[in-house]
C-alpha cells in the first residue's frame, strides 16, 4: 500500500514534467522549422564562430590562466598566512577559513585544465597549419598545465600539514585512492553526498545537452557523432554507477555474513 500511495503522489508532477518537456519539444521544433523555412544561413553561422574561435583561440591559455592561476595564488598565500598563524588549536572559523581556501584554489586550477584542453582543441582545428606562434601556443599549454599540477601539489601539500593522517601526493596516480583511505567517516560521508550530488546534476546536464545537439543537428545538418559520444560519456556514468553499487553491496553482505 505505502508503494502505491507514493507512486500515486508522484505521478502527477511526473506527468505534467512529461507534458512539459514534450510541449517544449514541439516549440523548439517549430522554431527550428520556421528559422528554416524563412532562411537561416547556418553555413553564415558556422564561419562566423569559426572566425571568432580563430581570433581568440591565440589568448585563450595566456588570459583564463592569469585570470585563475593569479587567483590561486592570491588564495593559497591567504591560507598560508593564516596557517602560520594558527597555533594547531581548536579555532573551526580558521580551520574552515583555510580549508575554504585550498578548496577554491583546487577548483579554479581544475577548471583551467578544462579551459587548456578546450583551447588545445581550438587549436589542432584553426591553428596547426600556422606560423610559429603555434608552436608557442603548444609552449603557453604546457606551461599552464604544469603551473596547475604544481598549484595543486602545494594545495595538498599545505592540506597535509594541517591534517598529518592525510597520505597521497598530486604525482601518484593512486592519489585519490590513499586520500580516500586516510579521510575520517565525516570526511567520507561529505564525498558521498558530495558525489551523489554531481551524479544528479551531470544526469540533468547530460539530458539537456542532448536536447540542445538535437536541436542543432537540425539547424547544422551535423552528423550524429556529437551525440554518440555524448550518450557514451551518460551511459558509462550509468553503468559504472550501478556496477559500483552492485559490488559494494555485495562487500557489505560479506562483511555482515
Amino acid at each position: 500500500m505505502n508503494e502505491k500511495s507514493e507512486n500515486r503522489k508522484a505521478l502527477p508532477k511526473f506527468t505534467l514534467s512529461l507534458l512539459g518537456s514534450l510541449l517544449l519539444g514541439g516549440a523548439v521544433g517549430f522554431a527550428v522549422g520556421l528559422l528554416r523555412v524563412f532562411g537561416l544561413d547556418a553555413a553564415a553561422l558556422a564561419e562566423g564562430l569559426s572566425a571568432v574561435l580563430t581570433a581568440i583561440t591565440p589568448w585563450g591559455i595566456p588570459v583564463t590562466s592569469a585570470v585563475t592561476l593569479g587567483t590561486c595564488f592570491f588564495l593559497y598565500r591567504f591560507a598560508a598566512k593564516k596557517f602560520a598563524a594558527w597555533n594547531g588549536g581548536d579555532e573551526d572559523e580558521i580551520s574552515e577559513s583555510i580549508d575554504t581556501a585550498l578548496s577554491w584554489v583546487l577548483l579554479l586550477s581544475a577548471l583551467q585544465l578544462l579551459c587548456n584542453l578546450f583551447f588545445l582543441s581550438a587549436f589542432c582545428i584553426y591553428w596547426m597549419d600556422r606560423d610559429i606562434r603555434a608552436l608557442a601556443l603548444v609552449g603557453v599549454f604546457l606551461l599552464s598545465c604544469g603551473l596547475v599540477v604544481f598549484a595543486q601539489q602545494k594545495t595538498i601539500d599545505l592540506e597535509r600539514k594541517m591534517n598529518p593522517e592525510k597520505q597521497g601526493s598530486v604525482y601518484d596516480s593512486k592519489f585519490q585512492k590513499k586520500w580516500l583511505d586516510s579521510c575520517d567517516e565525516s570526511e567520507r560521508r561529505q564525498i558521498g553526498e558530495a558525489s551523489r550530488r554531481a551524479y544528479m546534476v551531470t544526469n540533468r546536464l547530460c539530458l539537456g545537452l542532448w536536447m540542445v545537439l538535437v536541436v542543432l543537428s537540425m539547424l547544422f545538418e551535423t552528423s550524429l557523432l556529437p551525440v554518440f559520444v555524448l550518450l557514451l560519456i551518460w551511459g558509462t556514468m550509468q553503468v559504472t554507477y550501478t556496477l559500483e553499487c552492485i559490488r559494494m553491496g555485495r562487500d557489505n553482505k560479506k562483511l555482515l555474513t
